[in-house]
């Protein structure tokens, strides 16, 4: 059975379809169609009182806000090929014990050689990673260096939930950066690293790509299906504008090339334009990376689960809390992680297992994972302040596992830019990641839990490992051109 706080700390996309709803209540519907999406389509919708929330030329697809009891006559238009109602996103998060000390290594890096890579000249540098998520805190310069942040490529998609009028690009771009709900802030800390206060830097996996965030969950942590997929879209657009510009891909007045989508969200099934959505982005060369989810034995959420995803699940270090038996809140910097992995690892009791139908690629570390974390949007405090809530927090959850897949990714994809051009696309990625993974099979292991001040056993299986931990150092050495 779940432990209640791991399955909050997976920011989690549970998918609600809007029925049950009154004749006078609007619902929000997903359409894919054969043709594009013309005038004469838009205008029958119009005369049914629907409202044209997004309007996906490239994937010919729409969300629609209409009354409940037009659904049916929504359906019944030409060229429909693919059509389901938005889903409800919902973000829970919960923080766990924070500390305010840091460490420019910790132990997440270290379990998968990160610094090694680092040493080798490799941090990123060039490559473009957007994150889907809450967006940023106002105070986010206060942690990340104005440099690392693309605010110029930056969005916001929250059409769906606002019910608003939205045509393609039209949207609120401000919003992005006037998040409350700090989990955006969270993952994008692992990918890029942060400032502890004025004191010093703790390290990311790619501390020199540029992160942008593209905010597509509202600041109460929820949003639709539709907002995602518009989001996968516009990081595709804009992907294809700026190859399209006449820049080169090594081309360094900032042309947006390579990206990586990093989603940290997930739910139980796909909707029509999130498939699209991402077969689309993908046949451009934009690589998806996404959170395998918490659910366990329940099986892995959608979009990871789709199999031209690549999806992460979370693993642990049996060491956590524990050195030399006594309990330390240090560990998560001050401790070195053994470079024989044999007996160190464990797969969370939370990682979403794989089902029939369903692919889990690779882990990653994603348990106890410290970060910037102000929930509840308070301000940023003075160091020597002593309020609650903190500042920094560990978190757990295959959210915090999937940035550390997203950097490695930048890390390969800054190694594959050397020759001038960029030879790996998703699968060669997804396979690469594979093949260099740290693999092992079915086992168990107990470890301390500081939310019980017990031990906990953690049992998993061949479904729950994937193809096992990435290692940063062996997927650059695998690495071909």
């Amino acid at each position: 059975m779940l432990k209640k706080y791991a399955s909050l700390l997976l920011l989690l996309l549970l998918l609600l379809p809007l029925t049950g709803a009154s004749a006078s209540e609007k619902v929000v519907y997903e359409l894919i169609f054969s043709i594009p999406v013309d005038n004469k389509i838009i205008s029958e919708i119009k005369s049914m009182g629907g409202e044209i929330i997004y309007k996906l030329d490239e994937i010919n697809g729409v969300a629609v806000s209409i009354s409940s009891d037009k659904v049916s006559e929504l359906l019944k238009l030409d060229g429909i090929v693919a059509s389901g109602p938005a889903v409800k996103v919902e973000a829970l998060s919960e923080e766990l014990p924070s500390y305010e000390n840091g460490a420019r290594l910790t132990w997440d890096l270290d379990m998968i050689n990160v610094p090694t890579v680092h040493e080798w000249g490799y941090d990123g540098k060039g490559v473009y990673v957007a994150v889907l998520d809450t967006g940023l805190e106002p105070q986010w310069r206060n942690y990340f260096s104005a440099e690392s942040i693309d605010e110029e490529h930056a969005a916001a998609f929250l059409g769906a939930m606002a019910t608003a009028f939205f045509i393609n690009g039209n949207y609120n771009k401000n919003a992005w950066e006037a998040d409350t709900n700090g989990h955006g802030m969270h993952v994008t800390s692992t990918i890029i690293g942060y400032n502890v206060y004025n004191f010093y830097r703790v390290s990311g996996v790619a501390p020199g790509a540029r992160i942008i965030p593209v905010k597509v969950l509202s600041n109460a942590g929820w949003g639709f299906s539709s907002d995602v997929a518009a989001g996968i879209i516009y990081v595709a657009s804009l992907y294809e504008r700026e190859k399209s510009s006449g820049g080169n891909v090594l081309d360094p007045m900032g042309v947006v090339n390579p990206i990586v989508i990093s989603m940290s969200l997930g739910g139980p099934s796909l909707s029509p334009l999130e498939k699209h959505a991402i077969d689309y982005a993908i046949s451009k060369g934009v690589f998806i990376i996404a959170a395998a989810g918490n659910e366990g034995e329940l099986g892995m959420c959608y979009p990871a689960a789709y199999q031209p995803v690549i999806s992460v699940g979370a693993v642990g270090w049996v060491d956590e809390w524990i050195v030399n038996g006594q309990v330390n809140r240090s560990w998560w910097w001050a401790s070195d992680v053994p470079e024989d992995l044999n007996g160190q690892v464990y797969v969370t009791d939370w990682s979403s297992r794989e089902k029939e139908g369903q692919d889990l690629d690779v882990l990653a570390p994603g348990s106890w994972v410290v970060g910037p974390y102000t929930p509840y949007g308070a301000a940023h405090p003075p160091y020597w302040a002593e309020g609650v809530p903190r500042q920094y927090y560990f978190l757990g959850g295959t959210s915090m596992a999937t940035p550390h897949v997203s950097g490695i990714a930048a890390l390969l994809l800054q190694k594959d830019m050397e020759d001038g051009k960029i030879d790996l696309n998703q699968w060669k990625l997804e396979n690469l990641l594979e093949e260099t993974a740290y693999h092992f099979g079915p086992g168990s292991a107990t470890v301390y839990d500081p939310i019980s001040r017990s031990l906990v056993t953690h049992i998993w299986g061949y479904d729950a490992v994937g193809n096992g931990l990435v290692q940063a150092d062996a997927a650059i050495k695998g690495f071909k051109g």
